[in-house]
């Protein structure tokens, strides 16, 4: 049994793995579930027994990628003891993974440029609402311990601190997917993310700042 259902976790993965690479070749709207079936080397009947539509594996997609992101974006942010630190050690983090994880990029590239959200697709673009609303709200939060803590200068808030990383964080990662940036286009974002990010600190001179002009010297 322990051997059946690993087998079945394994296909039930290779299905994920075929319909992201339909999806990204031709679009989700012009993908059927025989495309899939195909390039995962199983029946369609295979693909129905773990899946219920084409609805379902896009969900499932999106989730397989998203799930790990966001927890650690909220684990890194809750145990901060320098939630402006923290904040930019993931967003660094995110420059890096999608630098160097094409898995990565691919399945984002599928959100952002091979699908549309309209009638069945509903479930994915809640989903994918969701994740967003709860990266705002981790922002928000590690904003509020930073004000919390005295560390905000002046003329910033936690909500507009947050909403300003934010808006950074989507374009940089829309404009990534759509555009295919390179190695020192990458380089260039983690240097104006890591000004934008110390703008925030209270103390211009204070010592996480002149390590981290060090660093990036």
């Amino acid at each position: 049994m322990r051997r059946t259902k690993s087998q079945s976790e394994e296909t039930r993965q290779r299905i994920l793995d075929a319909a992201e690479t339909v999806f990204i070749e031709i679009g989700v709207a012009g993908a059927s579930l025989e495309r899939i079936a195909a390039e995962a080397g199983v029946t369609r009947g295979a693909i129905y027994w773990h899946f219920a539509n084409k609805q379902e594996l896009l969900t499932a997609i999106f989730a397989r990628a998203y799930d790990q992101h966001v927890n650690g974006l909220a684990r890194t942010f809750e145990d901060a003891s320098d939630p402006l630190r923290a904040v930019l050690d993931w967003a660094l983090s995110v420059i890096e993974l999608f630098g160097t994880d094409e898995h990565t990029r691919t399945v984002y590239r599928i959100t952002v440029t091979r699908c549309e959200y309209l009638s069945e697709m509903q479930e994915a673009y809640t989903l994918q609402r969701s994740m967003h609303d709860t990266m705002v709200e981790n922002f928000r939060l590690a904003f509020e311990r930073a004000s919390e803590a005295g560390q905000l200068a002046p003329g910033w808030t936690a909500t507009t601190a947050s909403t300003t990383l934010h808006c950074f964080m989507s374009g940089l990662l829309d404009n990534w997917l759509r555009f295919d940036f390179d190695v020192e286009v990458a380089k260039t974002l983690r240097m104006a993310l890591e000004s934008l990010v110390e703008s925030f600190r209270r103390d211009a001179a204070c010592p996480q700042r002149v390590a981290l002009s060090q660093a990036g010297g």
